[in-house]
């Protein structure tokens, strides 16, 4: 059984001119983590920035405008069937829920902000690559950063938890453990729900059997 390592067991993280000090994790991130199956392995976060596409359409009357900066945190990962199952012939996880923390730096202490979302992916296969995604828009990173181009080095610090009913069964982040996530330190920016899943972005239409498939409304 793989367990989650803990990266920095009592160490102080700086972010910019903050100090977090990590505390012990709450309902998001149990304190027995470590003891549980890794049932989704991420090898990879990616941060980088996305054009908003240009999609010509037969019809409407085109208009002018120049495409945006969205910023792009991508997870590489792979699931994998669970040593306590009784179905060996499992394909797929019904559901798989991704929990994203994004700390994005502003213009100024009091516009740095930890940016979440969370994304719900049916039908996850079982032992190949799969992808999951969450973008910062536009108009997000005019009002923190006070400038119009996305910029992924203003991604100080990222984390992902991985869940299956309820139960975390996959971490990683940047720095920090899963029993001690650096954003749940007292001296951490405020949270505010801004990341948005791909279907709520006008890339949903591309790379279609590259990202997981999203839970319907």
């Amino acid at each position: 059984m793989n367990k989650f390592t803990s990266l920095l067991p009592a160490a102080m993280l700086t972010l910019g001119a903050l100090v977090l000090v990590p505390v012990h994790a709450h309902a998001q991130a149990p304190a027995a983590a470590s003891a549980k199956e890794e049932l989704v392995k991420i090898s990879k976060v990616n941060v980088g920035v996305q054009k908003t596409p240009r999609i010509m359409a037969d019809g409407p009357t085109d208009k002018r405008w120049k495409p945006k900066d969205w910023l792009e945190i991508e997870v590489d990962c792979e699931a994998k069937l669970s040593k306590k199952t009784t179905d060996k012939d499992q394909k797929a996880y019904p559901e798989v829920t991704f929990k994203y923390y994004v700390y994005l730096e502003g213009q100024s202490k009091e516009k740095s902000r930890i940016l979440t979302g969370e994304v719900s992916h049916t039908n996850v296969p079982i032992g190949e690559p799969i992808h999951s995604v969450m973008y910062v828009t536009p108009s997000t990173i005019l009002n923190l950063t006070g400038k119009p181009e996305g910029n992924a080095g203003a991604v100080k610090y990222w984390g992902v938890e991985v869940l299956i009913g309820g139960e975390m069964v996959g971490f990683k982040a940047s720095v920090g453990s899963a029993d001690k996530p650096w954003w749940e330190a007292p001296s951490a920016p405020a949270k505010a729900a801004e990341l948005k899943n791909k279907m709520e972005t006008p890339f949903s239409i591309l790379w279609a059997d590259y990202h997981l498939d999203v839970r319907g409304r």
